[in-house]
C-alpha cells in the first residue's frame, strides 16, 4: 500500500477542494508502538510479581508445603501475557471489529457455560477449572463487550444521537451481557461493565440526558441487588459500621508502613492476618512494605496506563480505534479506582483484583491482552487483508498524465472520527 507524502497530501487536497480538511485526508503513517504506555505496564507487572511472592509466601507454605508456589504461577501468567501483549500489538486491530460478534458470541457463552459447568466457590459460579488453572469469562467478557460496543458505535456513527437506532441497540447488548455476569453473583463487574457501556456511549457523542436516564433507571435496581441480598447487605453494614475485619486489617497494614514502609518482606499482616493480600489487597501489602511511597507510584504508574490510553484514542486513524481505546483506557481507571476504593475503605468492599498488580491469570492474561490492543492502535499499522476495511480511508495519488472525471466530486474519506 503507497504510503502518503506531502507531495501526495498537497495533490489530494486540491484535488478534493478546499472542503476536505487536511486532518481528514492525512492518514497516519506506521509508527512503533507507545514506549509510555509499554513501560508502564512493564513497571507495574514487575512490581507485581515481587509483591505477590512477598504477600503469597506465608501462606503457599501453609496450604500447598512450597513458598514459591503463588510466584512461579504469577509468573507464568506473567509470561504469557507478555507473550500475548506483544503478539496482538503486531496484529492490525481492524481485525477486531470485523469478528467482533462472533467474539461477542463466544463470549456470551461462556457467560452461560459457565453456570451449569464452573466451579462454585464461596456460592458463587465464576470460574471454570481446567486441571490446576481456573478461567474467569467475566474477565474475557469485559474486553470483549468493549470491542463489540466500539464496533456498534463506529458502525452507527452520528445515529448514536438517537434513541432507538443509536443509544437503544447497544444498552441491550450491553445489558444482556451485565445480566449474564449478575448471575455469576459477581455484582463489582457487572457494575464496571455499565460503567463501560455508558463511558463509551459519552465519547461516541450520545446526548447526556440518555445517559443521566439510564444511570437512574439503573439505580434502584443497583440498590435492590445490594439489599435483597444478604452477603452483600452485610458488606454494607460493616462498612457503614466500620467494622469489616479485612477492610480494618488493610487499613492497620497500610498504616504501619508509614511514609516508606516497613521494608521489601518484613511485613506482619501477610501472616495469616489479611486474607486475600495478594490478590484484592495487595495494595495494602505494598503500603505496607513500601509505604506512601510505593502506593504513590503504583497510583502514578496507573495513571499513565489510563493517559498514554486517552491520547491514543486522540490520535486514532477511525472511530472504531477511538472508541475502542477510549472504553479500554476507562475500563482500567475504573477498575484500579474500585480496588483502590476498597482498600482505602472509601466504598464497600468488592471482588475487583488491581490491575497487574493483583494475582490471577485471566486478569492477567485479559490485561495484557488488552494492553496489546492499544499498542497496536498506536502504531497505525496497515490494514490486513482480512481486516475490517471501512475504516482505511487512504488517499490515493492520480497516475501521472490521468485527469481526475468531472462530475460531483465525492469526498474520499468515510467513516472517520468525529473531530470533537
Amino acid at each position: 500500500m503507497p504510503q502518503l507524502t506531502a507531495v501526495h497530501v498537497s495533490a489530494a487536497q486540491a484535488s478534493e477542494g478546499p472542503e476536505v480538511d487536511a486532518r481528514e485526508v492525512e492518514a497516519p503513517l506506521r509508527r512503533p508502538m507507545d514506549p509510555w504506555l509499554f513501560a508502564a505496564v512493564f513497571a507495574l507487572s514487575a512490581l507485581g510479581l515481587v509483591m505477590v511472592y512477598s504477600a503469597s509466601t506465608w501462606l503457599g507454605f501453609h496450604q500447598h508445603h512450597d513458598w514459591g508456589y503463588f510466584l512461579w504461577r504469577q509468573a507464568a501468567f506473567l509470561g504469557v501475557g507478555f507473550v500475548l501483549m506483544l503478539a496482538v500489538s503486531r496484529v492490525d486491530y481492524r481485525l477486531l471489529r470485523r469478528f467482533a460478534p462472533h467474539l461477542m458470541f463466544i463470549a456470551m457463552a461462556m457467560l452461560v457455560g459457565v453456570l451449569f459447568v464452573g466451579q462454585e466457590i464461596n456460592g458463587a459460579r465464576r470460574w471454570v477449572r481446567f486441571g490446576s488453572f481456573g478461567l474467569q469469562p467475566s474477565e474475557l467478557a469485559k474486553i470483549t463487550l468493549a470491542v463489540f460496543l466500539a464496533s456498534m458505535l463506529a458502525r452507527q456513527g452520528e445515529r448514536v444521537r438517537k434513541f432507538r437506532t443509536g443509544f437503544l441497540p447497544v444498552t441491550i447488548v450491553a445489558a444482556i451481557t451485565m445480566l449474564l455476569v449478575l448471575f455469576e453473583k459477581d455484582l463489582g463487574t457487572t457494575l464496571l461493565m455499565g460503567a463501560l457501556t455508558l463511558v463509551m456511549l459519552f465519547v461516541a457523542g450520545t446526548r447526556a440526558s440518555y445517559v443521566v436516564a439510564a444511570v437512574m433507571l439503573a439505580a434502584p435496581l443497583i440498590w435492590y441487588q445490594i439489599l435483597g441480598v444478604d452477603y452483600r447487605r452485610g458488606r454494607l453494614e460493616e462498612f457503614l459500621a466500620g467494622d469489616s475485619y479485612q477492610v480494618q486489617q488493610g487499613l492497620i497494614a497500610i498504616g504501619s508502613g508509614g511514609t516508606w514502609g516497613l521494608g521489601l518482606g518484613n511485613g506482619k499482616q501477610k501472616l495469616g492476618f489479611l486474607p486475600e493480600n495478594h490478590t484484592d489487597f495487595v495494595l495494602a501489602t505494598v503500603g505496607e512494605e513500601l509505604g506512601f511511597v510505593g502506593i504513590a507510584a503504583v497510583m502514578i504508574l496507573l495513571g499513565v496506563v489510563v493517559w498514554r490510553g486517552i491520547a491514543i484514542a486522540r490520535v486514532a486513524e477511525d472511530r472504531f480505534g477511538t472508541y475502542l481505546a477510549a472504553g479500554l483506557s476507562a475500563l482500567f481507571g475504573l477498575q484500579a479506582l474500585v480496588n483502590m476504593g476498597v482498600v482505602l475503605e472509601v466504598i464497600p468492599a468488592k471482588g475487583i483484583t488491581l490491575p497487574f498488580l493483583s494475582y490471577g491469570g485471566s486478569s492477567m492474561l485479559a490485561g495484557m491482552g488488552a494492553i496489546g490492543i492499544l499498542l497496536s492502535i498506536s502504531r497505525s499499522p496497515d490494514a490486513w487483508r482480512w481486516s475490517d476495511q471501512r475504516s482505511r480511508n487512504r488517499v490515493k495519488p492520480l497516475r501521472p498524465g490521468k485527469r481526475e472525471p468531472e462530475g460531483p466530486r465525492k469526498r474520499n474519506v468515510r467513516d472517520r472520527k468525529s473531530v470533537v
